[in-house]
C-alpha cells in the first residue's frame, strides 16, 4: 500500500514539474507579432538559420537584390542580405514561419500577388513566381525555406 503512495506522488510530481514548465515556457515566449521588428547585433543564440537564394527579372533584364538590406547601425533584421548575390540571410531567436513578403516589407519594397515595385500585371504583363524551376501559385505569402532558389519574374505576355 505504501508502494502506490508512493508511486501516485511521484507521479503527481513529475506532472506538477510538466505543467509548471509548459506554462512558464509559454508565458516567456517572445512576442511572435513583433519578430519583424528585431535586430540582431551578433550571430549568437539562434534559434533559425536559413539561407534562400532570390532572383529578380523584370522585362528580360536582371534585378540585382542590393547588399545590407535590413543591416543598420541598430543591428540586423531577422531576413538580411549582407552582398548582391540574392542571398538572404534568415536569423531569429526562435523558430518562425517567414514568408517572401516578411523580406521585401524589410526592404521597404512592394510586393504582392500581381505587383513587384512598380510593375504590375495587366493585360500585357505577368508576374510569375518560381520555386526551385517550378512554378509556385503562393506568390508573396510563399514561405521561405533554407536552400530554395526563389525567382520573380515579370514579363511581357506572349501573344504569339
Amino acid at each position: 500500500m505504501k508502494h502506490k503512495k508512493l508511486i501516485r506522488r511521484i507521479i503527481f510530481a513529475l506532472l506538477l514539474l510538466a505543467a509548471i514548465f509548459f506554462f512558464i515556457r509559454l508565458y516567456n515566449q517572445p512576442d511572435q507579432e513583433n519578430i519583424m521588428d528585431v535586430n540582431l547585433k551578433e550571430h549568437k543564440n539562434i534559434a533559425l538559420h536559413i539561407h534562400p537564394l532570390l532572383s529578380i527579372e523584370i522585362l528580360g533584364q536582371t534585378f540585382t537584390v542590393p547588399a545590407n538590406i535590413g543591416i543598420s547601425a541598430k543591428g540586423m533584421r531577422v531576413i538580411h542580405t549582407h552582398d548582391a548575390t540574392g542571398k538572404l540571410h534568415i536569423e531569429s531567436p526562435y523558430h518562425h514561419q517567414f514568408y517572401l513578403d516578411d523580406f521585401f516589407a524589410i526592404w521597404g519594397k512592394n510586393l504582392n500577388s500581381s505587383c513587384i515595385f512598380d510593375y504590375c500585371g495587366d493585360k500585357e504583363h505577368k508576374l510569375t513566381f518560381y520555386v526551385n524551376g517550378v512554378q509556385n501559385e503562393q506568390k508573396d505569402g510563399m514561405p521561405l525555406k533554407d536552400g530554395d532558389e526563389i525567382k520573380i519574374v515579370y514579363e511581357k505576355i506572349n501573344f504569339s
